[in-house]
């Protein structure tokens, strides 16, 4: 009797041991209906995944950034940024004309301003890997995009451009095959 009644002035407390279950209880409870925060998550497709479209070694959307020096801005990354150098290749006068700079595993892609046959045309744009670039360039002009047709690359990816709504360059490809640096 004296744990139910009120002793004046005081406030009447549920014995701890209940509360503690209860506690205990609804904690489980959500434990088994919340699902593993690695389910909710999107996967992003490896390259050696037949359908993934992705070169290997690279990421799904990496940004190319056409710059006046590629040399002078792979050493301004380096230094100040922080990022390391990963394939850099040279034009026929000796200067570099392409570098991916890493961090992690993200890519930043130095190309040179205006030189038409890099994959973006000399712009800066984000180059995308999708399974099919062909489906996805027509996707593109039906909902009334600018984009230029696909072609096979030298350097073994299938590419189109596509210009979003907002004007941003968009090169999607497709990896198709290995090929030489030269």
């Amino acid at each position: 009797m004296a744990r139910t009644q009120k002793a004046a002035g005081s406030k009447a407390r549920p014995p701890a041991r209940k509360a503690t279950r209860k506690i205990a209880a609804a904690s489980t409870a959500r434990k088994v209906t919340r699902k593993p925060a690695a389910a909710t998550r999107a996967r992003t497709p490896r390259a050696s995944e037949p359908s993934s479209g992705l070169a290997p070694g690279m990421q799904p959307i990496s940004a190319y950034l056409a710059v006046r020096s590629v040399e002078a801005a792979a050493a301004f990354l380096e230094s100040v940024v922080g990022l390391t150098r990963g394939v850099v290749l040279a034009g026929p006068d000796g200067a570099a004309r392409y570098a991916e700079m890493r961090h992690g595993h993200s890519t930043v892609v130095l190309v040179p301003a205006g030189e038409a046959s890099s994959a973006t045309g000399g712009a800066p744009a984000l180059y995308t890997y999708v399974d099919d670039v062909d489906e996805r360039l027509a996707a593109a002009t039906r909902s009334g995009a600018t984009t230029a047709r696909a072609e096979d690359a030298p350097w073994g990816d299938r590419v189109g451009t596509v210009v979003d709504p907002d004007g941003y360059r968009w090169v999607l490809a497709t990896f198709k095959k290995l090929a030489p640096f030269s």
